[in-house]
């Protein structure tokens, strides 16, 4: 198993089990009630373009390094400057130990895409004035001097102390003589520092004394002391967990508008935005959007604003650019591609292709062909009783759209399906054999839900308000008896909330939101061995895989348990063997390795084996065909589709093959536009 580093120890905050027993929050319109749709008079809605890969600190393959918590400025010298910190990989499979970061690195570069020269790192741990780490630099310019503030952790047992080291030329630094700045409890760390109105604030990460993850602000007049008392200006909806919750915090003002960018979120790889009037009070009531990055920094270069990112499994420092838009960002599936057998017989694939712009199709023979045009996101597949498919995609101003198979084989044309939302929508057939629909709303203030009025029609119910909000798209599995269960993420990650068919086919239950605490992405769920469900999510950050499995078929569900620790932004993809038992697909971040467990005939899970190596760039999606094989397929990031499919139903596999044709668009697993 792997070690956990000291970063997730910090204060025993880790409780083995952590989704053990549930909070009772139900899934609730006021936790995330910001308006959906276009914002005439609010604040704007954020997101960001594919991510470039511009700065790969190696010095060669065999001694891979990482970047993580950075920032960038523009140095007198016209350059820009990179200031990080950087360490060691760690194996595939395995999290770097953060208590051995303890250099400052720095690089210049022309332009902010590159190329990058490394330089000699400017900072290095002085354990002889209390410093533990050195962590999250951030640096600024006021009158000719260089600030930079810098996480510098504390000697065991001790207040964790922000420090302050000077420079002229961004070159050579010098500590301020009177750091610390300030210590607190054990999780000062990740400062920002802004000038708003007549002072300075730095924004900092803090875990109060309620253990409350927080944003806390202090202010000065001169930056070198003086820092006033902390007040919270936000706090997360997660308390009693890691000291990893909420990280990185970075705020940006905009025509009277604040933003406040926290990670992590969706995983490891994912930051948040707020918006507020007032700098000095977000919740989540004013979210604004989505970026797919970790540790993410924002860069104003004249009129162009970029996204930074970097990570433990990031290879070095990637770059976007940062969309400022007049709606929320979508969602993409994490299934991608997305795969079913269609009807014919054939496993048939579906995916955005590499323009971002058209949705492409293809069968294990043979090539992709164009399938639509004018879309924004990966489509989802529905399966209708008869074994034709109904593939729905979101276009870019976040209506949806539905195509469905007819019976030769061929396609319908596109139609509205309805909208706006945030994410295409997921699908089961209930037990009357019609196609329901769960769809999340647009800027996550609801659950709508729609079904077929027949087996197999093209008639559906309207669309109608299913729960209140929710922290990303929900998911659909149907019980043994054929009874529906939705299962989402609360607003905000605090809590797994699930919704239940009395009946088959019948009235639905009220939301129970005590299903499971704290989680970091959207859940997944399937019907497995013994007839039982079983439920898979991932902790905050990503720090663990845990799977949830009922007791007894269509009966009372059983306790949590950890299956691995450090899992990607999405939870692992299930599939059913042919004789009921289910695979079990997943990753840690960075997609250097594919893991795969699968279910024993007493419907416990084997030890997790290796499947497969990178790189990847999303949890594996898998189907079964007609002759019960399961396939399983993955995308690398130059777009191409590998596979591996069992050799027999219910028996070993066969060896990875990569896809003849063109690249699709290597979409990370659950990431928003």
């Amino acid at each position: 198993m792997t070690t956990i580093p000291r970063r997730q120890l910090l204060r025993g905050m880790i409780a083995g089990g952590a989704l053990i027993g549930g909070v009772p929050l139900l899934v609730s319109a006021s936790a995330n009630a910001t308006p959906a749709g276009r914002r005439e008079a609010g604040p704007r809605w954020l997101g960001a373009g594919p991510f470039q890969h511009v700065y790969d600190p190696s010095p060669d393959q065999d001694h891979r390094r990482y970047l993580n918590d950075h920032c960038t400025i523009k140095g007198p010298d016209g350059k820009w400057h990179l200031f990080s910190i950087i360490g060691d990989t760690a194996p595939p499979g395995q999290v770097p130990d953060s208590a051995v970061e303890d250099h400052i690195a720095h690089a210049v570069a022309d332009n902010l895409d590159g190329p990058w020269e490394s330089k000699p790192h400017v900072l290095t741990t002085d354990t002889g004035k209390g410093e533990d780490h050195l962590w999250a630099p951030h640096v600024i310019e006021h009158d000719g001097t260089y600030y930079m503030f810098y996480s510098a952790g504390a000697p065991k047992g001790e207040p964790w102390a922000i420090n302050l080291a000077t420079s002229k030329n961004l070159t050579d630094w010098e500590r301020n003589d009177k750091n610390p700045l300030f210590r607190y409890g054990g999780a000062a760390r990740d400062p920002m520092v802004v000038w708003i109105g007549d002072e300075w604030v730095m924004y900092y990460t803090e875990v109060d004394e309620q253990r409350h993850h927080i944003v806390a602000a202090r202010t000065s007049k001169d930056l070198r002391e003086g820092w006033s008392d902390a007040r919270a200006v936000w706090t997360d909806a997660i308390t009693d967990h890691t000291v990893s919750v909420t990280e990185s915090p970075f705020l940006v003002e905009r025509d009277g508008w604040w933003y406040l960018f926290i990670g992590t979120r969706n995983g490891y790889v994912g930051t948040d935005v707020f918006a507020s009037r007032d700098p000095f009070a977000f919740t989540l009531d004013g979210y604004a959007g989505h970026i797919p990055a970790h540790c993410a920094e924002i860069v104003r270069d004249g009129e162009d604003w970029w996204v930074t990112a970097a990570g433990w499994f990031q290879d070095g420092l990637h770059l976007a650019p940062l969309h400022w838009r007049d709606t929320p960002p979508l969602w993409h599936s994490p299934r991608n591609p997305a795969a079913a057998v269609d009807v014919t017989g054939a496993v048939r694939l579906f995916a955005l292709a590499e323009d971002r712009s058209t949705l492409v199709t293809r069968t294990l023979e043979s090539g992709w062909e164009e399938f639509g045009t004018g879309f924004a996101t990966v489509p989802t597949i529905g399966g209708n009783e008869d074994g034709r498919l109904s593939v729905f995609a979101l276009r870019p101003d976040a209506s949806l759209a539905v195509r469905t198979q007819t019976g030769d084989g061929g396609w319908s044309d596109w139609r509205d399906f309805g909208g706006p939302f945030d994410a295409a929508p997921v699908a089961a057939l209930d037990a009357d054999g019609r196609l329901e629909l769960f769809a999340l709303g647009q800027a996550g203030e609801s659950i709508q839900r729609r079904r077929q009025s027949t087996p197999n029609s093209e008639e559906w119910s309207d669309w109608e308000r299913f729960g209140d909000g929710a922290g990303a798209p929900p998911v659909v599995a149907a019980n043994a008896d054929g009874r529906l269960e939705v299962i989402a993420l609360g607003p905000g990650g605090a809590n797994i909330a699930h919704r239940w068919q009395n009946s088959p086919g019948g009235d639905w239950h009220d939301w129970d939101g005590s299903f499971g605490t704290a989680a970091g992405a959207a859940p997944t769920a399937a019907l497995g061995a013994g007839d039982r469900l079983q439920v898979m999510v991932i902790e905050p950050m990503g720090l663990s895989l845990n799977n949830r499995p009922q007791s007894t078929a269509n009966g009372k569900w059983g306790d949590w348990r950890r299956v691995t620790y450090w899992i990607d932004a999405g939870a692992a993809t299930m599939v059913a063997s042919e004789d009921g038992r289910l695979e079990a697909f997943f990753m840690p971040p960075g997609g250097d390795v594919i893991y795969h467990s699968f279910q024993l005939s007493d419907a416990s899970w084997s030890e997790q084996e290796e499947f497969g190596t990178g790189p990847v760039t999303a949890t594996p999606t898998a189907c079964r065909d007609g002759e019960g094989k399961v396939h399983v397929f993955t995308v690398a990031p130059d777009g191409t589709v590998h596979t591996r499919t069992q050799t027999a139903a219910n028996n070993g596999w066969g060896e990875w093959r990569k896809l003849d044709g063109d690249p699709i668009a290597p979409v990370p697993a659950g990431s928003a536009t």
